[in-house]
């Protein structure tokens, strides 16, 4: 499994299409931005994104925005026109009639956990990934998200659910390309040949006994010149970087299986569960099993959805 696909997969990033809008000008849709991290593809047409403060965003045909959680936000025709909120405009369905239209789909997307909150720590407020910048792929993944939108089949809402999984995975990586100085420090470390083995290698076997010496001889590098190396280019320590893999997956495992602790710190890398328990108290401040129990705790009583 490629890193990126690993932190997605950590970060439970799967996404769910709410809505295919077609609407007449002059329109306009009213978000809340509760959502942790909402897709807006303009399928065809154009439209502004305005949110109170900030410019308001030209958006083209096929153009790609994915927005984080915050303050209120409008997708709209032309400035000043009058918004309806999105629930409304589910409700109410496509616009039919003739006149300038816009096509727009909107999907939301799950992210859990510290891998989550990375992938999102990475992102600014709005993304917009604009079509010319678009990989062939990502354009064709588009099209079919276009041309299943139109579309009444059965088992229409799975497909267009994994598309839009799809387009995540095309938009990070088109965005990481447009603005490197933005991306994950692990992404950076991709365009190293050395420390691209490395990332790719303590990803697939976190449990595996890594220490610095190991890591650089994977690297095909001295140690000296291997951790001045990764610091520089992913911004923290080769050992920082391999404890914060190490909880993310410890956090997986707790929340998502009932394996003991000597399980978790057997596959997270810790020789036993009383090493294992003195590094997440330090990461987390709690010990492994009152951690697992208060956020279990918490998943039960969360509610099943989120405003858009």
């Amino acid at each position: 499994m490629d890193v990126l696909s690993y932190q997605l997969t950590r970060a439970r990033a799967r996404g769910a299409v709410f809505s295919s809008l077609r609407r007449v000008a002059p329109w306009g849709l009213a978000f809340t931005g509760l959502r942790p991290l909402t897709a807006h593809i303009l399928l065809d047409g154009s439209a502004w994104l305005t949110t109170a403060g900030q410019e308001p965003l030209r958006l083209a045909a096929g153009d790609v925005v994915l927005v984080k959680a915050g303050e209120p936000y409008r997708i709209v025709s032309e400035a000043g026109a009058s918004s309806e909120t999105i629930t409304e405009a589910r409700r109410r369905g496509s616009d039919q009639g003739p006149g300038e239209a816009a096509h727009v789909l909107c999907g939301a997307y799950v992210l859990q956990g510290s891998v989550g909150r990375d992938l999102l720590d990475s992102l600014p407020r709005v993304v917009r990934v604009p079509a010319h910048a678009q990989s062939a792929s990502h354009r064709g993944a588009i099209g079919l998200l276009a041309a299943e939108a139109d579309g009444t089949r059965t088992g229409q809402q799975v497909l267009l659910d994994r598309l839009l999984d799809l387009n995540l995975v095309y938009a990070l990586r088109a965005w990481w390309q447009l603005d490197e100085d933005r991306a994950p420090g692990w992404y950076r470390a991709l365009g190293h040949p050395g420390l691209a083995r490395v990332i790719q290698a303590v990803h697939e076997r976190p449990e595996h006994p890594w220490t610095v010496e190991t890591m650089a001889r994977t690297a095909g590098m001295s140690r000296a010149g291997f951790s001045a190396s990764f610091k520089e280019v992913v911004g923290q320590s080769p050992g920082a970087y391999l404890t914060g893999l190490r909880m993310g997956h410890a956090e997986d495992l707790l929340l998502r299986t009932d394996a003991t602790l000597a399980a978790v710190a057997a596959q997270v890398g810790y020789g036993n569960q009383f090493a294992f328990a003195t590094a997440f108290r330090r990461a987390h401040g709690l010990p492994p099993g009152r951690w697992r129990d208060a956020h279990r705790r918490v998943s039960r009583t969360e509610p099943a959805g989120t405003s858009t």
